[in-house]
């Protein structure tokens, strides 16, 4: 289409959107008066009116048009007529070509409901004959997911009416909106409607008005297609006389007739609506077909419904979509995620094959293959041994004792060194190396460092080409950095996670939002975070009612914490109080963080007593399970500093949090959950009425922070500057020297 073009259709659809506003309005006046204040261009004002008839001027479809609107004004039956063997019950809605009633039989034959549709039809010399032809050709179309018409005739008056089938249902938007449908399910009800469309047109039958008030869900969950009141046969040249500007296509509004590929446009009009919302990694393969179903020129469309229903479940099965095209590496690469381990073989047996058949080829190889891993994995694992032996050897050496008695810490530290420095030349032995030391930096509560660890081991795997690892060391790093308060850092490692496109089981699905539902509840994204957290409760077979029983599984214990979490942000103290009861686990590691978040939910409730038991619980299971001094640690006592400010004990508040910033300096220090501490210190200093270093660990507080912004929590920083803000407005003033 061209420029020109696009830009004529785009003046079609102004009009036609400011002609139904205005149509209806009592009088010349009142019209005027919309259209004056419409802000829309002088020239589009005058189009209008040339179609409601105000001017001597007339185009070739203003005096029909204006015409079957005066007519339509006094359509209105009562209710109760009868019409043929059906008596009017109740109106049901309006739409661009008919009124629609609720009606029953009324013949006595049987009892059944049916829609009865009121038509507009052109004042047209062939309209009438064309419209019986329509009627019987819609007829006969029979299709589980099209709503059949059962009858139809012509009121007193000579109005054609319809009589279709009663679907007792929600709109399609509507039902998947109110049942919090994933991508999958929704992308399900998309394929069930191209089967529809095919089938009519198949038939030669055009929708011409597909939107999601004509896009029924009934009770069974069964989607039903209905009104194809201004359906047209293929190749008929008049165009249809109602349009939604929203899924109506360019051809449609330019006033061309409508095709097959009109339909597919209104699909992928659909499509965005439906789907895009929950689309998540699945984003860029979707807007591609999207744009595919919605190219301006209908020849660089679908060829018709059933090939956009084929990239559709190419889409659910990773394989190359035709909307992306066939080029080599994209297939290649879809070819890859589905089937890995075969690929690699099959390109191992295509180097050594001259002298073979492709298969007994591929079989060699794929032995061959399978053995040169095993091969590798061993040396592998024989090097990570022969460097933690050489590591425990020199460490004897270093300190002139048994290693028994090297401290773990300094080992670890020291293996680091060497990992990060003279392996780095070694990725394949340096890989499983930085996850080890990731995940023992995160067991010591050593955030800070294990972050660091976890974002090496990922480009060190990456470098290699093992996607098969990246899935938990990105859920590991998540949560390193969701602990470190660095929660848009960890949302952008989650959009990496999805941008690697491995998330297939259901395992993989219930980590994902798990780890979205837990940094989506610290960035105040509530209702987010808990439909994330529900669902993946859901995946792993665990139910997020707080007053079922215990979870199943341990996956489950950590998930329904997190999901307290949520609540316990939402401000709702009862709700994340049973939930997190739920989810208690005495001896397990996470225990600290539990007793902690249960501690607050008290809390928030005015159980200050209670509370404080919690804390102490929270704190001797840190003590227990990590040390003295740990990150961990410095999680609980920030919460329990500011539950003891909150109860008027700021003294003890203020040696709880100096304690807890004393831990945070094993990991923690540098990162925003550190700089709330110094700011609810700050707080519980000036309580105590220490204003000079209240104000310093303010000052401290905000510039660490502001370090952060780009990583950090926005609603933290926001805060932070708040109570610097109003600390130095009640006591500024005495600070000054």
């Amino acid at each position: 289409m061209t420029d020109a073009s696009a830009s004529r259709a785009q003046q079609h659809a102004r009009i036609k959107r400011l002609y139904m506003e205005v149509v209806d309005l009592p009088d010349r006046a009142a019209q005027l008066a919309a259209l004056a204040g419409s802000g829309v261009s002088p020239d589009d004002q005058v189009a209008v009116l040339r179609l409601l008839g105000h001017t001597g001027e007339t185009t070739h479809f203003a005096a029909p048009v204006a015409r079957a609107s005066a007519m339509w004004l006094g359509q209105e039956l009562p209710m109760g007529t009868q019409l043929g063997a059906w008596r009017l019950i109740k109106p049901l809605g309006e739409g661009g070509m008919g009124r629609v009633y609720l009606a029953e039989r009324a013949d006595g034959a049987y009892e059944q409901q049916a829609a009865v549709k009121l038509v507009r039809l052109a004042s047209s010399p062939h309209a009438a004959e064309r419209f019986t032809r329509e009627r019987q050709i819609l007829a006969g179309l029979d299709h589980p997911h099209i709503a059949r018409l059962l009858d139809g005739g012509q009121t007193s008056e000579g109005w054609p009416f319809l009589v279709m089938e009663f679907v007792d249902g929600e709109r399609i938007d509507t039902w998947c909106q109110q049942r919090q449908l994933d991508l999958t399910q929704r992308l399900a009800l998309m394929q069930s409607l191209c089967e529809a469309l095919t089938y009519a047109h198949r038939s030669l039958v055009i929708h011409c008005d597909l939107k999601p008030a004509n896009v029924l869900v009934d009770r069974s969950g069964r989607l039903r297609l209905l009104d194809f009141g201004i359906a047209h046969l293929e190749g008929d040249e008049a165009g249809p006389a109602g349009l939604t500007p929203g899924y109506a296509s360019p051809e449609q509004l330019a006033g061309r007739a409508p095709t097959t590929a009109s339909d597919v446009y209104s699909l992928g009009r659909l499509l965005t609506e439906l789907c895009m919302p929950v689309a998540g990694r699945r984003r860029t393969e979707l807007q591609a077909i999207v744009s595919k179903a919605t190219a301006l020129l209908p020849e660089q469309r679908y060829a018709d419904a059933a090939a956009l229903a084929a990239d559709l479940r190419r889409l659910l099965s990773h394989r190359p979509l035709e909307a992306l095209g066939r080029a080599p590496l994209y297939s290649a690469r879809k070819l890859l995620r589905r089937r890995w381990p075969w690929a690699l073989a099959g390109c191992l047996a295509l180097v050594g094959t001259s002298a073979f058949t492709w298969r007994l080829a591929a079989e060699r190889d794929r032995a061959l293959a399978a053995e040169q891993r095993a091969h590798a994995e061993a040396q592998a694992a024989q090097a990570v041994s022969d460097f933690l032996t050489d590591l425990f050897n020199k460490a004897d050496s270093w300190n002139s004792k048994r290693a028994s008695e090297v401290r773990a810490v300094e080992l670890i530290e020291r293996g680091e060194v060497r990992v990060l420095g003279e392996l780095k030349d070694q990725p394949a032995l340096r890989a499983p190396l930085l996850d080890t030391l990731g995940h023992v930096r995160e067991n010591l509560g050593h955030t800070e460092n294990a972050t660091r660890l976890y974002a090496e081991a990922i480009a060190t795997h990456q470098s290699l080409g093992r996607l098969d690892r990246l899935p938990a060391l990105y859920n590991a790093l998540t949560f390193t950095q969701n602990r470190l308060g660095r929660y848009r850092a960890a949302l952008r490692t989650i959009e990496a996670w999805q941008r690697l496109g491995t998330i297939e089981g259901s395992d993989d699905v219930s980590n994902l939002d798990n780890a979205l539902g837990t940094v989506l509840t610290n960035l105040g994204r509530i209702d987010e975070a808990r439909r994330y957290l529900e669902h993946s409760l859901q995946a792993r077979g665990e139910s997020p009612d707080a007053l079922q029983g215990p979870p199943r599984t341990v996956r489950g214990f950590h998930l329904t914490s997190n999901l307290a979490l949520t609540e316990l942000a939402a401000g709702n103290g009862p709700r994340a109080e049973l939930l997190m009861r739920r989810a208690l686990l005495p001896e397990d590691a996470s225990a600290f963080r539990r007793h902690s978040v249960l501690a607050m939910s008290l809390m928030l409730q005015g159980r200050g007593a209670e509370a404080l038991a919690e804390f102490d619980r929270a704190d001797r299971a840190a003590v227990r399970d990590f040390g003295e001094v740990n990150g961990n640690r410095h999680r609980v006592l920030r919460d329990h500093g500011w539950a003891l400010l909150q109860l008027g004990r700021a003294p003890d508040a203020v040696r709880v949090l100096r304690l807890a910033l004393l831990c945070a300096e094993e990991g923690e220090a540098h990162g925003p959950l550190a700089a709330m501490t110094r700011s609810r210190l700050a707080e519980a200093l000036a309580a105590t009425g220490a204003l000079t270093e209240a104000a310093s660990e303010h000052e401290a507080a905000l510039q660490l922070a502001a370090s952060q912004e780009a990583d950090g929590d926005p609603l933290g920083l926001t805060l932070i500057r708040q109570r610097h803000q109003v600390f130095m407005a009640q006591h500024g003033a005495r600070l000054k020297p």
